[in-house]
């Protein structure tokens, strides 16, 4: 173990924030992590873990104690039930009658349509879901291009597009940093919720985590419905790279970087049949082209095709349209594989928010309100077309308020600036650190924020981000 003093920590958060570490060291193992804990109490130290740093703010004064880089590194994919560790379920931690159900019914939270991966806190949360999604397995390919660990995955419950990770914890092996002891402890325990968990509050600050169970699916169902899914799919252009599929020199119409790209409005029945009708003066474009010496010579007006100059490039596509035609026959919206999704979520992501490698960030800065039925019809009366989604299984209902709407729609906050600080262009609910932003310039302007939505909604917003 090598504990830096005064350690820069402005590489190792994404929001480009100066600060400094009075006490540093990265752990790589349960044991360094022990001697680590060990010294910050020999010391009178209080301890923050970093991951990926991606949901922090830093204060410009540094951080007044030991900083624990968090780099224990593993995944394991158990396929079969003899694989799974027995549980370990600590009284301590568990009222009696969980213990015991938690105990007796383990085997059967996982059933042979289930495989159980284990990772260590130290993973990189997207590195995980790409090997999740190479593997087949459903579950966490909706929190993909996510950035962070998978320990502060569990500390923040991370979610996105309708899905968070909660819905797929086994259990969470932590180290209790009051006892030195390991124990594991289930999903129930941590108390999870919105972007929230027991690690984030006093009960669960002296539990660090070090490692988590996820239960994902062979045969799941991938979950779709989130509206910027919905509407990625609906406009999405159909692709056919295919070997047989037209090439670049083939029509400069329609191909472009070896790819053949046709609206997705074909779905629909009057747009599929004008496309037919293309592809029939198609048919009479190719017998005029067997009738002439060149392409160049055809007098047949084809909308797709302006120069086919290759017997090789008439048929690749012949075959893109034979290929076309049975898939829209087929479905007309045809089944999306997890790959499929994860694409689409990465390039959504990467649509809406800034690249946190280059732009000073840490996503979205704020939390969306949760109201009342009661808090929702008064907005509505306000405010008619307010989006708003049903929140949560309490007995009450509850509903979410997309905040960036409000800051977009309603306040015209989206891309506004003040000095090094302001809100993403592109999603309002990020702040950006432009270069150089210091901790009380971003915190002021968010609390700016905070206080124009108050009072124009009468809804308290908090921040989403955890202030070091």
């Amino acid at each position: 173990m090598n504990v830096k003093n005064n350690q820069e920590l402005f590489d190792l958060n994404t929001f480009k924030i100066k600060s400094v570490a009075k006490y540093f060291v990265v752990v790589k193992d349960i044991d360094e992590l022990k001697q680590a804990v060990d010294f910050a109490k020999q010391n009178q130290l209080p301890v923050f873990v970093l991951g990926g740093g991606s949901n922090i703010l830093l204060s410009d004064e540094g951080v007044n104690g030991l900083v624990i880089k968090m780099e224990i590194k593993g995944i394991t994919f158990l396929s079969s039930l003899r694989d799974f560790p027995e549980p370990n379920f600590s009284t301590a931690q568990l009222v009696e009658p969980l213990k015991n159900l938690a105990q007796e019914n383990h085997d059967s939270l996982v059933s042979s349509k289930t495989i159980q991966v284990i990772a260590s806190a130290g993973e990189i949360w997207d590195d995980l879901v790409k090997q999740t999604i190479e593997k087949g397995l459903y579950g966490l390919e909706n929190l993909s291009y996510i950035p962070g660990t998978v320990g502060a995955s569990v500390v923040q419950n991370i979610g996105a597009y309708g899905v968070e990770v909660k819905d797929v914890i086994d259990w969470v092996e932590v180290f209790d940093i009051k006892t030195s002891k390991i124990k594991k402890v289930t999903g129930n325990f941590c108390d999870f919720g919105y972007r929230d968990s027991i690690f984030k509050k006093s009960e669960g600050k002296n539990l660090i985590v070090i490692r988590v169970a996820f239960n994902l699916q062979k045969n799941g169902k991938l979950k779709t419905d989130y509206k910027d899914i919905q509407e990625y799919f609906e406009n999405k252009s159909f692709w056919i790279t295919s070997s047989q599929a037209p090439r670049k020199d083939d029509s400069k119409a329609i191909v472009d970087d070896e790819k053949l790209c046709f609206s997705s409005s074909l779905r629909k029945k009057k747009n599929f049949l004008s496309f037919l009708r293309a592809k029939r003066n198609f048919l009479l474009f190719l017998r005029e082209v067997e009738r002439s010496e060149t392409t160049k010579q055809s007098s047949v007006f084809c909308p797709f095709v302006r120069l086919c100059e290759r017997s090789e490039a008439i048929q690749r596509f012949l075959f893109f349209c034979s290929s076309l035609r049975a898939k829209r026959s087929n479905s007309e919206n045809p089944k999306t594989t997890l790959k499929e999704l994860r694409n689409a979520i990465i390039k959504i992501r990467k649509n809406k928010l800034p690249d946190w490698k280059k732009i000073g960030t840490v996503g979205s800065f704020f939390k969306n309100p949760i109201v009342t039925e009661e808090q929702l019809n008064k907005l509505l009366e306000k405010y008619p077309e307010l989006p708003h989604y049903k929140s949560g299984v309490s007995d009450i209902p509850q509903f979410k308020i997309p905040l960036a709407y409000i800051l977009d729609k309603i306040l015209e906050l989206k891309g506004i600036k003040e000095g090094n600080v302001g809100l993403y262009e592109n999603q309002p609910l990020v702040l950006v650190n432009f270069g150089n932003a210091t901790f009380e310039e971003i915190k002021n302007f968010a609390q700016k924020i905070q206080k124009k939505v108050k009072q124009e909604t009468g809804l308290d917003i908090d921040f989403e981000v955890v202030e070091w």
